[in-house]
């Protein structure tokens, strides 16, 4: 039962991730205050937000196929102990990758 949890919890994230990220890279988020990668230079110029978000989407959509793998092995795996699923309830945190990944984007702009 843990395994199809943790499974389907790191399934939904990376295909969340995914979907949320599409319409950034596809530059159809305008400059707002609540959805895309919101650093200080992003709001500098339009400009800079769709660069900054595109590129932002791009590295979420990289690290988010390692997610959805995870959790598609899960499926098919015998249980594993609870230390292991433990460690492995923490993988949507690979979401912090693309993030710092797009400030130092940011910066370089």
């Amino acid at each position: 039962m843990g395994n199809i949890v943790i499974a389907l919890i790191n399934l939904f994230c990376g295909l969340l991730f995914i979907g949320l990220a599409i319409p950034l890279y596809k530059e159809k988020v305008e400059m707002n205050y609540l959805y895309g990668v919101r650093f200080p230079k992003s709001f500098k110029s339009e400009e800079n937000w769709y660069k900054i978000n595109k590129y932002g989407a791009k590295r979420m959509m990289f690290w988010s196929i390692p997610l959805v793998g995870i959790g598609l092995v899960l499926l098919f795996l015998p249980p594993l102990s609870e230390e292991a699923l433990a460690i492995l309830s923490f993988a949507p945190l690979i979401v912090l990758i693309p993030a710092f990944e797009s400030y130092l984007y940011s910066r370089k702009l």
